[in-house]
């Protein structure tokens, strides 16, 4: 698909040069020596906040054997070198980060009294960059925040890493230019031109800010208003249609609903609740977040779930579509019926996650029953290998032959669907960004979404092959009988039940071996 260049949005201008080099996660700020006085300012997302990597661990040398008399004050002392204006505050889910309440700045705690020293100038030098802006940008209103994370490298260098949060607007800004935002605040999608559609990404990038950083106020009633209206409409999706936008299947868009029920009541008793705020700002992200994905409000917006939004000018290598053709013949066509399916979930290598999770219920329910299949399989064919006209004496039989043949294939039917099964019970049911990981990894090959189309149809297909060979030891054995009788009823038998295959294969269209004839003797329920 062809790559276009990315826009460039309206930026204050700047006094320094702008970073070219943008980490895709921001390293810790660990106990260090005394930072250098360089400042190296480099703008990133919310999304880069290494807050769940690489956390400290506790100091046992460091313990209290007991508690004073009268002690009723229990005040953090964790950040001992904390003063002026910063205050400690902690996360709904313990996480501990600090805020300047005079200066509308956050930063995680992380740190040392030697890179807190650091961080106020940092501060001061981003307020001196954004004065000579034009037009001029007032980090002191009531609207706009701050956030900094402080990262040391071996060399000594200190970076400043930040971002800005406009309230109003619900997005995410900077002081220098964004040249390398493919990979963070576009993620990775193609075809990024438009400046509404860049919009609803950082929107996702302002909402998860707040989920990060919860302290601060917001007209929550409008808010709960506006999540209970998308709540509702991707519910009425759900219900109407089966390839629906939304990123919640129905039960979880019920339960959100009660959710904002609840929302709506704290909303009126207190409008500054971090744990309320956390909520509506995870969901609210997850909203957006596909609003961006389904190039909302562009033109070429996808409106279904299983259309990809990109002309299909795939260009199949002649050795892999040879190759494909002759898998799909020896695997009954089953691997073209699982890579539709993928396709559908697997939609411009991104995952809506409802589908994805019926997807792996499908695939989980047809390899039990695979499973099933091939143990009444192979206790049959060891029966028949018992049977007493079955010499198992000619080892070079051909009915011995082809019932160890059917053996074997039942045996690795059997194998592939336990560990397929095993799999998919380890990464069919990860969120959507650990699935499309995975994803990227098992299809990142020669022949790509084909390979893991045609792994999954291994179970049945080599069922299948091991029917066959059942079925063609039986009837060598009935043929080396020369009463007509009985060969004249099993030929019968033999017809009957071949015409009846065939004629399920022709009207259920199952391997589309006929689409020549088709067109030929057209069915009568085909409209011209």
């Amino acid at each position: 698909m062809p790559v276009f260049p990315m826009p460039e949005p309206y930026i204050p201008q700047q006094l320094i040069p702008p970073q070219l080099v943008l980490p895709p996660q921001v390293p810790k700020a660990n106990p260090s020596s005394a930072p250098n006085t360089n400042i190296r300012l480099v703008p990133f997302a919310a999304n880069d906040i290494s807050r769940y990597e690489n956390r400290p661990f506790v100091d046992t040398d460091q313990r209290r054997d007991g508690i004073q008399a009268l002690t009723r004050q229990f005040p953090n002392k964790s950040c001992p070198w904390l003063s002026g204006d910063w205050e400690l505050c902690v996360h709904p889910e313990g996480v501990l980060y600090l805020h300047n309440k005079c200066k509308s700045v956050f930063t995680e705690a992380t740190m040392d009294s030697n890179m807190f020293g650091f961080l106020d100038e940092c501060v001061n030098a981003l307020e001196e960059l954004a004065q000579p802006a034009t037009p001029p940008v007032d980090l002191r209103a009531d609207n706009i925040e701050l956030v900094v994370q402080l990262a040391q490298n071996e060399g000594g260098d200190v970076s400043c890493y930040y971002y800005f949060v406009d309230h109003t607007d619900r997005i995410l800004f900077w002081l220098h230019d964004r040249d390398q935002a493919k990979d963070d605040i576009f993620s990775g999608l193609q075809g990024v031109m438009d400046l509404s559609h860049i919009r609803y990404s950082l929107e996702s990038e302002y909402w998860t800010h707040c989920e990060s950083y919860p302290k601060h106020q917001m007209n929550r009633s409008k808010i709960v208003k506006e999540l209970r209206g998308l709540v509702m409409h991707a519910s009425a999706e759900i219900i109407t249609s089966d390839t629906s936008l939304s990123p919640f299947d129905g039960d979880e868009l019920s339960r959100i609903l009660g959710l904002i029920n609840h929302l709506k009541e704290n909303a009126l008793d207190d409008d500054n609740d971090q744990h309320s705020t956390c909520v509506i700002a995870r969901f609210m992200h997850y909203f957006y977040r596909a609003k961006y994905f389904n190039f909302c409000g562009l033109p070429c917006a996808r409106l279904e779930a299983d259309k990809s939004v990109y002309k299909n000018d795939e260009d199949t290598h002649p050795l892999t579509s040879s190759a494909s053709f002759a898998l799909n013949v020896m695997l009954f066509l089953a691997p073209q019926s699982h890579l539709e399916e993928l396709r559908k979930v697997w939609v411009d290598e991104c995952i809506n996650t409802p589908r994805w999770k019926d997807f792996n219920k499908n695939l989980m329910t047809e390899w039990t029953g695979i499973t099933i299949y091939s143990t009444v399989m192979l206790a049959v064919d060891v029966s028949f290998l018992a049977v007493p006209n079955v010499n198992i004496g000619q080892s070079q039989s051909i009915g011995i032959i082809v019932t160890y043949l059917s053996i074997i294939f039942i045996t690795g039917s059997l194998i592939v669907s336990v560990l397929l099964v095993r799999q998919n019970q380890r990464y069919g049911f990860e969120s959507a960004d650990k699935a499309t990981d995975f994803l990227s990894h098992m299809t990142g090959t020669f022949f790509g979404v084909r390979a893991l189309a045609t792994v999954h149809s291994l179970p049945y297909a080599m069922l299948m092959w091991g029917m066959i060979y059942f079925a063609i030891a039986i009837l060598y054995n009935v043929f080396k009988s020369t009463k007509v009788a009985m060969l004249a009823s099993v030929v019968g038998g033999c017809v009957v039940v071949t015409m009846f295959i065939f004629w399920f294969i022709w009207a259920a269209r199952e391997f589309r071996l006929f689409e020549p004839l088709e067109k030929i003797f057209p069915s009568r329920n085909t409209r011209p």
